[in-house]
């Protein structure tokens, strides 16, 4: 379970008043408001510069109260502030916040700032002078630059200890960096970590793009640890890293070319850049930055450096950083810890403000345990000595298909006396934005209307992210393999029947859906969930808009005489791109079924009740009312142990 929640905040320019910044989704609820920048900027450039300045000699001053380098901090921090919370956004940022604590939890701080000039500066400063802190120092608030710009990876399930690969750039001649002495650092800032089985460091072997290459068909990894230069370059409006080329002379790789070196990594999930500048970024471009760039190639996570670090700082945000990540804290959360480290070693440095993290996953778990009865919350080591039967798995560090296209999950293996690696799961999420839609029927615009579907509710429901097909055996195959758990019934000797890989599975009844979810990590949908999913905001009455169901939109009565591959009726789609939600097979939903007005139930998803469950979305046989039961209103009361050759079940992600 998330700790936090979120607030979610978006900036965009506006061509007349500055700058729109919008709320979009907290939990206090949504406005939006118009502002200005509050400096100058001749008065900004002046404060950037006292900044870097500032960062330059950190570590070489005396300790005072209050130094000039922290007030300079609060006052950029202040006017940050200032400028992202004014009136209403600022009422429901201290609404959501007091809604997080009476909850036990935290609040998340989700920046997206799509103006370029804003998004080069160091929104880490964000100081609120209520509370008399920087938010990015308490894990009550932390920060994270969010970059929606793919579906959001789900956390890897792997068991420690998690394999950190080490990459340094090429260093120039003129510069002296001893190698030896930073690998030395690094491993004894993480040497109570690798005693305790809990991280393993693997340095890759010389400084080139193609010994690179090499050492990363040798993963998976887990975690990419680049120590080096890096740059931007003004000409190409784009970061940078030094690597070598065949000759071993340096030559600067563009976040884009780096990141095309990284692509196919299928379990990486982090990068991590101790280079200067990897997150500095550009005024003309939102994803100038390196960390940003990598973001955009599918990366879950890119920790980079917006200045230059010290070895001391950089050291020490390694260890403290590594094992809050080791304990299994999301990595928003584990960066704030390493935050926290670096300012409290040298009290009077200011270089907690340099790392930068960007971030594509919705709620920062990168990592989780494979095994049965893992519990979110409880630390790598704890699970480590609890035993388990799962073969170690190395880690990496970028998304989990980098190409963005879809998602793997590693699912959890069987218990065996051979252990084997997971499997990976393909999921194709899709995402269903917040707001309000239309359940259930009116008569006056649906005939079929039937009274189980009334009266027709305007429901909100915040953002979530659904697959866009039915599981299909393939799929379900890898869960039955892993676990054991019952075969469906059509399965003959174990075997998916010839060509039906990419059919639904079907033969599941409500438990085993249920049991496939708790193995993947993922959820069956709520009922309101499947139906805006099904037919969006403008309650049309099937998938694809109010037109008449034909053969070309859906698998229903009986016109294939059976099931169809998930991908065959792309005419059939759903507002959203969702597929197969008319036709073909019934789909388990989480819901009981009651009468409405619709309201949310704990037990919804209970196995203990035997109450009939809600399904959803219709089927292929032959039905006396040829389009009711397509309908996306349509609901099916079924006992949870039912199973047909035409009820299936599809997933949303937790």
């Amino acid at each position: 379970m998330d700790t936090h929640l979120d607030f979610e905040l978006e900036v965009t320019v506006h061509p007349d008043q500055g700058y729109r910044i919008a709320v979009i989704h907290a939990p206090a609820g949504e406005g939006a408001i118009l502002a200005r920048f509050p400096l100058a900027p001749e008065r900004l450039a002046a404060l950037l510069k006292d900044l870097r300045i500032a960062l330059l000699r950190a570590g070489g001053r005396r300790r005072v109260m209050v130094t000039p380098e922290e007030a300079l901090l609060q006052t950029l921090g202040q006017a940050f502030f200032d400028f992202l919370f004014p009136g209403e956004v600022g009422q429901l940022y201290r609404a959501s916040r007091g809604m997080a604590a009476q909850q036990g939890q935290g609040l998340r701080l989700k920046l997206r700032l799509q103006a370029p000039e804003l998004a080069a500066l160091p929104w880490e400063l964000l100081y609120d002078s209520r509370q008399g802190e920087h938010l990015a120092l308490s894990t009550r608030t932390p920060l994270v630059r969010y970059l929606p710009v793919a579906h959001p990876p789900q956390p890897l399930l792997v068991q420690p200890p998690l394999q950190i690969l080490v990459v340094v750039g090429h260093i120039p001649r003129d510069q002296t960096v001893d190698v030896a002495q930073e690998r030395a650092r690094m491993e004894a800032a993480l040497a109570e970590l690798r005693q305790r089985g809990l991280v393993a460091l693997t340095w890759a072997q010389g400084q080139s793009w193609r010994e690179l290459q090499r050492t990363l068909r040798q993963g998976p990894w887990h975690v990419v640890h680049f120590i080096g230069h890096g740059g931007f370059h003004q000409d190409r409006g784009e970061g940078a890293v030094l690597l070598a080329d065949g000759q071993g002379q340096g030559r600067w790789f563009t976040a884009t070319q780096f990141g095309r070196l990284l692509a196919d990594q299928r379990a990486l999930r982090l990068i991590l850049l101790n280079a200067c500048e990897g997150g500095r970024g550009s005024s003309q471009d939102v994803f100038a930055s390196t960390g940003a760039t990598l973001v955009r190639r599918g990366a879950p996570a890119v920790i980079s450096m917006q200045h230059e670090i010290s070895d001391q700082a950089a050291l020490e945000f390694t260890r403290a950083f590594y094992e809050a990540l080791a304990d299994a804290l999301p990595v928003d959360l584990a960066v704030t810890e390493a935050r926290k480290a670096i300012s409290l070693l040298a009290p009077d440095s200011v270089e907690w403000v340099t790392p930068v993290l960007h971030m594509r996953s919705p709620d920062g778990r990168l990592f989780e345990l494979a095994r049965a009865g893992h519990r979110r919350g409880l630390s790598w080591e704890a699970q480590a000595r609890a035993g388990s039967a799962m073969a170690p798995v190395k880690v990496q560090a970028l998304s989990g298909t980098f190409s963005g296209a879809s998602l793997r999950t590693a699912p959890p293996l069987r218990q065996s006396a051979r252990p084997t690696q997971p499997l990976l799961l393909e999921l194709d999420w899709v995402a269903i934005p917040p707001g309000e839609f239309l359940m259930g029927s009116d008569p006056a615009r649906d005939p079929k209307a039937k009274a189980e579907e009334q009266p027709q509710q305007s429901v909100f429901l915040p953002r979530f992210h659904m697959a866009r097909t039915p599981v299909t055996n393939a799929q379900y195959k890898l869960f039955v393999d892993a676990t054991h758990h019952r075969l469906p019934e059509h399965w003959i000797n174990g075997a998916i029947p010839p060509g039906k890989e990419d059919h639904p599975v079907v033969y599941v009844s409500w438990y085993d859906a249920l049991a496939f979810c708790e193995w993947a990590g993922v959820r069956l949908p709520e009922e309101p969930e499947w139906e805006k999913a099904a037919r969006g905001e403008d309650g049309r009455l099937y998938p694809w808009g109010d037109g008449l169901p034909d053969r070309n939109r859906c698998n229903f009565n009986n016109n294939e005489g059976d099931t169809t591959p998930v991908t065959r009726y792309p005419a059939g789609a759903s507002p959203y791109g969702l597929l197969d939600m008319a036709g073909n097979v019934l789909e388990w939903t989480g819901s009981l079924f009651l009468p409405y007005p619709y309201q949310r139930r704990f037990e919804h998803q209970d196995r203990r009740s035997e109450q009939p469950r809600v399904a959803r979305g219709g089927a292929y046989p032959r039905h006396p009312d040829l389009v009711w039961h397509v309908r996306c209103a349509g609901r099916f009361p079924l006992e949870p142990g039912f199973r047909s050759p035409w009820v299936g079940f599809r997933v949303v992600l937790k």
